[in-house]
């Protein structure tokens, strides 16, 4: 019994499990030393059940809509004195729709999803630039806080 449920417990897992991970680096010259910015992207799946199966003779409606989003960590360190961490999200990157129950097409969706990872790149490279004026006024104002 202990077994089904640890299996039970891992296929919830896979089903949770990021569909596509990105990472980028960026080194920002400043002032105050270089800024060492490591970003890592996530793509997290979320799909709604629409429709309803059709009862015998007439066509079913049932569909599985999807969106994919991207969500991003931002961890930057300038030299040892400061490290500052960010969470930036990128909603609907990619979205679509499928015939059928969302539980069977989820292989098919993941595929889907990889398929478009060089979207999922442009939008993470899109948030780096959008977070560069955000963590160099991050630093500036630390460095006025700490009399610099």
């Amino acid at each position: 019994m202990k077994k089904l449920a640890c299996a039970g417990a891992l296929a919830a897992c896979a089903l949770a499990s990021p569909a596509l991970a990105l990472e980028h680096e960026v080194v920002i010259d400043h002032a105050s030393g270089p800024i060492a910015a490591d970003y890592k992207g996530v793509v997290s799946i979320e799909t709604t059940q629409v429709g309803a199966a059709g009862v015998a003779g007439r066509p079913s409606t049932l569909a599985c809509r999807w969106t994919a989003s991207l969500t991003v960590e931002r961890v930057a360190q300038v030299g040892k004195a400061l490290q500052s961490r960010r969470v930036l999200t990128n909603e609907d990157v990619a979205s679509g729709s499928r015939q059928g129950w969302c539980e069977t097409n989820a292989k098919a969706i993941e595929k889907l999803v990889d398929a478009r990872k060089d979207s999922f790149r442009t939008a993470l490279l899109a948030l780096v630039e959008r977070d560069r004026a955000a963590l160099l006024a991050e630093i500036e104002s630390s460095d006025k806080s700490r009399g610099g």
